[in-house]
């Protein structure tokens, strides 16, 4: 593994680029939300100014309020809430400011709300299940951590998107068995959407007390996920957007190998994934860094917004994959920490 201070200079690089790209702070939907998440792990790392006045002025920006998509579902919508994850970790960077008071508005429809039914696409495993967790240890309200163990239930059980004998899950009920297959005539697991929940584990796990009714069943699937991808890592140290048919479409792939990554990572880091994780990362990160990170900072690979597997080509980048990126440099440092 480089060093910590070779790291930080990738976090810079990667992260000034993408600012100078984007100088706008832009809106709280999913993407820029993935994005916010990475950047201010990214200050919390390199403690440079410039990436925490981005994350307030966005904050500012969006009213410290969940994304409206114009809808009669916006406070439903995980998409919608991934933003609340950034904003509560931005109250305790600044004590004093910002304010929980508009996502506590939107959160009640939703507790209030009898139906557990609508989290139909796993993707909202990462974008909201450690955002209900993180607001139940604040405001110390079991309301939340059985609201969004309800909708994880309805995704895993009642919608049988996970797969037991796999350890993996279907993005959604169109990949079913019986409905959607690979072209070889085998079972589709995408990429980005395994990436998606075993992340959202990882950083549920961090915020969860080990007390909590829910904990245990949130890391076993942790867990039994963890083992389930490691197999399908590719000799380049990325996996591909089909995880069990790599050869479908053969190109490395970011957003999903980050997002994995960063889970090991943030596992090993929370000591609950040995050293073969570890070694996982050390062989990805090797692999991103000398294909998917360019020279002038941008990060491609990157398979565009999308619902399944894909081509992926070599110059599209994405918000979510360069966050993703930041946390896992971020977490490798804090590992390289606790090693000296």
């Amino acid at each position: 593994m480089i060093s910590k201070e070779d790291i930080k200079d990738l976090m810079i690089k990667v992260n000034d680029y993408w600012q100078k790209e984007k100088p706008q702070s832009g809106n709280c939907a999913w993407e820029r939300g993935a994005y916010m998440i990475g950047n201010i792990a990214a200050y919390e790392v390199t403690k440079k100014r410039q990436y925490l006045d981005y994350a307030i002025k966005w904050a500012d920006d969006n009213n410290w309020s969940f994304y409206d998509n114009g809808t009669d579902q916006t406070w439903k919508s995980a998409d919608n809430q991934i933003c609340g994850q950034s904003y509560l970790r931005l109250m305790e960077l600044v004590p004093g400011y910002g304010t929980a008071d508009n996502m506590l508005k939107s959160m009640a429809i939703v507790l209030n709300d009898a139906a557990a039914d609508y989290w139909w696409w796993v993707d909202t495993i990462y974008m909201a299940l450690p955002f209900y967790n993180m607001m139940g240890v604040k405001f110390n309200d079991e309301r939340y951590f059985d609201k969004v163990h309800a909708l994880y239930i309805n995704s895993k059980v009642e919608r049988n998107c996970y797969d037991d004998k796999e350890g993996l899950w279907y993005r959604d009920e169109r990949f079913l068995p019986g409905n959607e297959f690979a072209s070889s005539g085998n079972k589709i697991f995408w990429g980005r959407g395994q990436g998606w929940i075993i992340a959202g584990l990882a950083r549920t796990l961090e915020v969860l007390p080990k007390t909590n009714k829910y904990y245990n069943e949130y890391l076993e699937m942790f867990k039994t996920m963890a083992k389930a991808l490691l197999p399908w890592q590719q000799k380049d140290g990325f996996w591909r957007t089909n995880i069990k048919e790599p050869k479908e479409f053969d190109f490395p792939e970011t957003s999903a190998t980050v997002l994995i990554l960063y889970a090991y990572m943030l596992g090993v880091n929370l000591g609950i994934l040995d050293k073969q994780y570890y070694n996982a990362v050390e062989k990805g990160f090797k692999g991103l860094n000398e294909t998917a990170v360019f020279e002038n900072g941008k990060i491609g690979y990157v398979q565009v917004v999308a619902w399944g597997p894909g081509p992926v080509d070599k110059n599209a980048s994405n918000d979510y994959a360069v966050g993703t990126y930041l946390l896992l440099c971020s977490e490798i440092i804090k590992y390289l920490d606790n090693q000296s």
